[in-house]
C-alpha cells in the first residue's frame, strides 16, 4: 500500500517549491544610455528663420544590457534663464540599440537661445564620443528689413561748376548739387540690390541708378548721388527707391522730399520820391525827383517806370553798379495826384522796398460824377467799324477851375474826348467816340483824366460789347429792257446783310465810251434783306446802264459798290455751240454719253431759254431738254444721250427760242477704232510652210528646165512663195462678241483673241482660203483648166453638197467654204480627181 504513494509525494513537494520561489528577492542588472555627439542635429551652433526648431539626436545603449531613460530638451537664454522644457521618453532600449529621437520646439524668440538635451534614467559614463547631455547655441534670424533713414537723414550740398563744395548751407540758383543718404538693414539677412534716384527742378528731370549695393545684416551703408543739371530757383524734389531682391523684405523701400533752391545774387534797390509841391500851385509845373541806391550783391541794368494816377509818365533805363546810386526827374502839371515808381527789366532782391509812392495834395479842381458813375453808351447795335459814343455828367467840387475829359481804350487804341473846363461848383458833360475795329466780344476800357485837377469816385472801368460782323450791300441791275417809246426800264436790286438799317446814297446813270454820266442821285434807307426798285429812263445815248452806292455815316463792308448792265439793242441775237469733246472722250455704240451745249444771247436781254432737241444724222431724237437760266448772257446745258452706231457720229441740236429755230451740228469720232489684236503667231507652222514653199519652187524650176518642155513656152512663176508671204501678212476683220469692237487678225490665225476694250477672251478659226470657182456645169470642168498637178501650185476639188469645182493651194489642209452653197468642209473631204 505504501509504495504507490511515494511518487505522488515527490510531485507535491516539487510543486510547493516552485510556487514558493518568487517570494525570495532577486538582484537585476541594467544597461547604460548615452547621447551620440555626432548625431546631434544642431551641432555647436545653428541658425534658422522660422519660429519652430526641429532637430534629431540618437540615444545609444553602450553596455549590452536593456535600459530605460528619458531626454529633457531645455531652451534657455544665454544668461541661463529657462524659457521652455520638454521631456521625451526613451524606454525599453535593447542591448546596444541606437535609437533616433526627434524633437520640436515652438515659439523660438528672435536672437540667440541655448538648447540643451539632458538624459536621465539608465545613464552611463561620458566618453569621447558620447555624453549624457549636449548643448547648442541657436540663432533665430530676424527677416530682411532694409530701408532708408528718415527724411532728415537725406542731405544735400551745393557744388560749383568744377564740382567743389560752395560752402553755403543752402542751395542757390546756378549751383550744382549732390545728395547723400543712408540705407539701413535692421534684419539679420544680408541684402544686395540697387537704388533709383529721381530729381526734379523746374522743368528739369533726371534719373540715376546706383547698382551693386550690399548691406549686411544689422548694418547700414551711405550712398552719394551727384546731380547733372544746374539748379533753378524754386524746389528740388527727390524720390529714392530701393529695387531688387525685396520680395519679402520689411522696411520702407521708398522715400521722397524736397529742398529749397534760393535766388541767385541780386541787386537790392532802395529809393525815395520827393516833389516841390510846397513851391507851386495847381496848374504850375510840379517836379518829382527819384533817388535810387543799389545795396545788393549784383549790378542793376533795368529800367525805372513811374505812373501818375495810374498812367505811365516815365520809362527810362538806370544802370547801377553794386553800391552805386542815381537820380531821375519828372515834370508834370501840379494837381492833387499819386505818383508811384518801380523797376523792370531785371530781377531784384525781394527785400527791396519798391515800388515807392508819393501823394501830392494841394488846392485844385476836384471832379466827381453828377449822375451815373459810368458813361452812357449809344450808337448800337454795333457792327465792325461802327462807332460807339460815350458821355458822362461831371461836377467840379474843388476850390479852383480845371478841365477834365473822357477817354476810351479799345484793344490798346486810345481815343481822347475833348477837354471840358469847369469852374468851381459847375457841372458839364464829357463825351468821346471810338470805332470798333474787330467783331466778336470786345472789351472797352474807359477812364476820366484831368491834367490840373483831381478826379474822385469811379474814375475808370470797362464794358464788354457784342460786335457783329461788318454789313455789306450787294446790288445788281436786272430785266434791262427797251419800252415801246424807246426808253429804258430795269429793276435795281439791293441786298443789305443782316443787322441794323443803313442809309446809302444811290447814283444812277449810263456809260459812254469815255465818261460816266449820273442822271439821278438819292438817299435810301435800307433795311436788312432785299429791296427791288423799278427804274425808268428815257432814251439813253450810251453803252451801259450804271448804278453806284456810297455809305452815309457808316463803313460799308467788302463787296462791289457799283454795277452795270448793257443797254438793250433793237433785237436780241441767239446762237449755240457744241463742246468740242464728249464724256467719255471716245464713246462706243449704246454707251451713255454726256454732250455739253452753250447757249448765248446779245442785245436786249430776254429771260426765256426755249427748248432744245438733240437728234442724230437720221433724225432720231436722242434727247430733249430746257436750257438753264441765263447768267450774264450765257447758259450751259449738259444732256445725256445713248450713242448711235458709226465710226463718225453726226449730232444736231435744234433750239427753239423767241419764235426762232437755230440748228447747230457737230461730228464726233466713236471709239470703234480698228486696232491689231495681240495674238500669238504660229511660228512652227510658218516655218514648215516656208520650207514647203521653197521645195515647190525648186521642183517647178527643175520641171521647166527639162528637155520635154518647149523652148518657146515661158515658165509660169510659182505662187507658193507669194502665197506663203500673203498668208503671213494678210489680215482679216472680226468683231468682239461682247462689245462689238472691230479687230484685225492674220487670215490663217486660229486660237484665242483678247479684246483691248472690254478684255473679253474669245476663240477664232482660220479663214478658209479664197477658192476659185471653175466655170462650167456642175460636175464638169473647162478644158482650159489645168490638171490638179499643174504648175500654178493649186489643186481642184469638188464641194460634197453641190459638186461645185473649187481650186485651192495644193499645200492647204484646213477648212474650205464653198462660194456657191456656203458649205464649209475639210479639204480632204472634197478632194476630186479631174481627168
Amino acid at each position: 500500500m505504501g509504495e504507490p504513494l511515494q511518487p505522488r509525494w515527490r510531485v507535491t513537494l516539487v510543486v510547493l517549491l516552485l510556487l514558493g520561489m518568487p517570494s525570495f528577492p532577486v538582484q537585476a542588472q541594467t544597461g547604460s544610455v548615452l547621447l551620440d555627439e555626432a548625431s546631434f542635429g544642431l551641432g555647436e551652433s545653428f541658425s534658422l528663420t522660422d519660429s519652430r526648431l526641429n532637430f534629431t539626436f540618437e540615444v545609444h545603449e553602450v553596455s549590452g544590457q536593456s535600459a530605460n531613460a528619458s531626454a529633457e530638451v531645455l531652451v534657455q537664454t544665454l544668461e541661463g534663464a529657462t524659457v521652455s522644457s520638454t521631456v521625451l521618453n526613451v524606454s525599453n532600449l535593447t542591448p546596444f540599440e541606437h535609437r533616433n529621437v526627434s524633437a520640436s520646439i515652438g515659439g523660438l524668440a528672435y536672437g540667440y537661445s541655448q538648447v540643451t538635451v539632458v538624459l536621465s534614467g539608465d545613464v552611463g559614463q561620458n566618453t569621447s564620443t558620447h555624453a549624457s547631455s549636449l548643448t547648442s547655441v541657436v540663432q533665430r534670424l530676424r527677416p530682411l528689413n532694409v530701408s532708408f533713414g528718415g527724411p532728415t537723414s537725406v542731405t544735400v550740398d551745393g557744388l560749383t561748376s568744377e564740382g567743389l563744395p560752395t560752402g553755403n548751407i543752402t542751395l542757390h540758383d546756378g549751383d550744382r548739387y549732390r545728395i547723400a543718404f543712408p540705407i539701413q538693414n535692421n534684419g539679420d539677412v544680408n541684402w544686395t540690390g540697387a537704388v533709383v534716384a529721381n530729381f526734379t527742378n523746374g522743368e528739369q528731370s533726371e534719373e540715376h541708378v546706383v547698382p551693386n549695393l550690399s548691406v549686411n545684416g544689422s548694418s547700414s551703408s551711405q550712398v552719394v548721388v551727384n546731380g547733372q543739371s544746374v539748379l533753378l530757383e524754386g524746389l528740388l524734389t527727390w524720390r529714392l527707391t530701393l529695387v531688387e531682391n525685396l520680395s519679402s523684405a520689411l522696411g520702407n523701400h521708398q522715400l521722397e522730399g524736397s529742398f529749397t533752391v534760393g535766388a541767385p545774387p541780386l541787386p537790392l534797390l532802395e529809393a525815395s520820391l520827393i516833389s516841390n509841391v510846397d513851391a507851386v500851385e495847381a496848374g504850375d509845373e510840379l517836379t518829382l525827383t527819384l533817388h535810387v541806391w543799389n545795396n545788393g550783391t549784383a549790378a542793376f541794368s533795368g529800367r525805372v517806370l513811374c505812373d501818375i494816377d495810374g498812367t505811365e509818365q516815365l520809362n527810362q533805363s538806370l544802370p547801377l553798379d553794386v553800391g552805386g546810386s542815381g537820380n531821375l526827374t519828372l515834370t508834370v502839371m501840379a494837381k492833387p495826384l499819386t505818383a508811384s515808381c518801380r523797376v523792370d527789366g531785371q530781377r531784384i532782391a525781394p527785400t527791396s522796398p519798391l515800388p515807392v509812392t508819393l501823394h501830392v495834395d494841394l488846392p485844385s479842381a476836384v471832379f466827381e460824377s453828377a449822375g451815373s458813375p459810368m458813361p452812357s453808351f449809344s450808337g448800337g447795335p454795333w457792327h465792325k467799324l461802327d462807332t460807339v459814343h460815350g458821355n458822362m455828367l461831371l461836377r467840379n467840387t474843388g476850390e479852383l477851375e480845371g478841365r477834365v475829359r473822357l477817354v476810351f481804350d479799345l484793344n490798346g487804341v486810345r481815343s481822347n474826348g475833348d477837354w471840358v473846363e469847369l469852374t468851381s461848383g459847375a457841372a458839364g458833360e464829357v463825351m468821346v467816340s471810338a470805332p470798333f475795329l474787330n467783331d466778336g466780344s470786345v472789351l472797352l476800357h474807359w477812364f476820366l483824366e484831368s491834367d490840373d485837377g483831381m478826379v474822385t469816385g469811379t474814375v475808370n472801368g470797362s464794358s464788354t460789347f457784342s460786335v457783329a460782323s461788318q454789313q455789306s450791300v450787294a446790288l445788281s441791275l436786272i430785266d434791262v429792257e427797251q419800252d415801246e417809246t424807246g426808253g429804258v426800264e430795269c429793276v435795281l436790286q439791293l441786298v443789305l446783310d443782316e443787322g441794323r438799317s443803313r442809309d446809302v446814297v444811290l447814283q444812277l446813270g449810263y456809260e459812254t465810251g469815255d465818261a460816266t454820266v449820273y442822271l439821278r442821285e438819292q438817299t435810301l434807307r435800307l433795311e436788312p434783306g432785299s429791296l427791288s426798285l423799278p427804274i425808268q429812263f428815257g432814251s439813253l445815248d450810251g453803252e451801259r446802264l450804271v448804278a453806284k452806292i456810297s455809305a452815309v455815316d457808316w463803313n460799308i463792308g467788302p463787296g462791289a459798290l457799283a454795277t452795270s448792265a448793257a443797254l438793250p439793242d433793237d433785237t436780241t441775237e441767239f446762237w449755240l455751240a457744241f463742246d468740242a469733246v464728249t464724256s467719255p472722250l471716245r464713246p462706243v455704240v449704246g454707251e451713255s454719253v454726256s454732250l455739253t451745249l452753250t447757249f448765248h444771247q446779245s442785245g436786249p436781254t430776254v429771260s426765256a431759254t426755249g427748248e432744245v432737241w438733240v437728234v442724230d444724222a437720221y433724225g432720231a431724237v436722242l434727247a430733249q431738254a430746257t436750257p438753264s437760266a441765263w447768267n450774264d448772257g450765257q447758259s450751259v446745258l449738259s444732256v445725256e444721250v445713248t450713242w448711235p452706231k458709226g465710226n463718225t457720229v453726226s449730232v444736231r441740236a435744234h433750239w427753239v427760242i423767241e419764235d426762232q429755230t437755230l440748228v447747230e451740228e457737230a461730228n464726233y469720232v466713236s471709239g470703234q477704232m480698228e486696232v491689231d489684236a495681240g495674238v500669238e503667231w504660229p511660228l512652227g507652222a510658218l516655218a514648215w510652210g516656208t520650207m514647203l514653199g521653197v521645195g515647190i519652187v525648186l521642183a517647178g524650176r527643175l520641171r521647166y528646165r527639162s528637155p520635154s518642155t518647149s523652148s518657146s513656152t515661158k515658165p509660169r512663176p510659182t505662187s507658193t512663195s507669194a502665197s506663203s508671204t500673203k498668208t503671213v501678212e494678210e489680215k482679216r476683220e472680226i468683231s468682239c462678241p461682247e462689245c462689238d469692237r472691230r479687230l484685225r487678225v492674220p487670215v490663217e490665225y486660229e486660237g484665242s483673241v483678247g479684246c483691248p476694250d472690254c478684255a473679253t477672251k474669245f476663240s477664232v478659226e482660220a479663214e478658209p482660203p479664197k477658192v476659185e470657182e471653175v466655170e462650167g456645169p456642175k460636175g464638169s470642168h473647162s478644158e482650159k483648166n489645168e490638171s490638179p498637178g499643174s504648175s500654178d501650185g493649186k489643186i481642184e476639188l469638188g464641194c460634197p453638197d453641190c459638186q461645185q469645182t473649187l481650186r485651192i493651194p495644193a499645200s492647204y489642209q484646213g477648212s474650205v467654204r464653198c462660194p456657191a452653197c456656203t458649205k464649209i468642209f475639210k479639204a480632204n473631204e472634197g478632194m476630186t480627181i479631174l481627168e
